[in-house]
């Protein structure tokens, strides 16, 4: 994913829009992050152990909570539709 984002196939909002989502939603699954870039988000975050911890964690600021979302989210591989 971050290979997309310096490419600029995705932009800084369109992964902080996913992270909103993530956050707003935790089961949200499929996620269309940009034209034809598909990410299942429930399984990016449930795959990452820090983020799994840190958004179990009931302690977490909201801060660590995007911070460890966003993180997974870059370290995905997304499907090109």
């Amino acid at each position: 994913m971050s290979d997309l984002l310096k490419s600029k196939e995705v932009t800084a909002k369109q992964v902080s829009a996913a992270v909103d989502a993530v956050l707003a939603n935790p089961k949200i699954g499929l996620f269309e992050l940009a034209v034809g870039c598909i990410v299942d988000l429930t399984a990016t975050v449930r795959a990452d152990r820090h983020a799994s911890a840190v958004l179990k964690e009931p302690t977490a600021k909201a801060g660590s909570k995007r911070a460890a979302v966003k993180s997974a989210i870059l370290l995905t591989h997304p499907v090109k539709a």
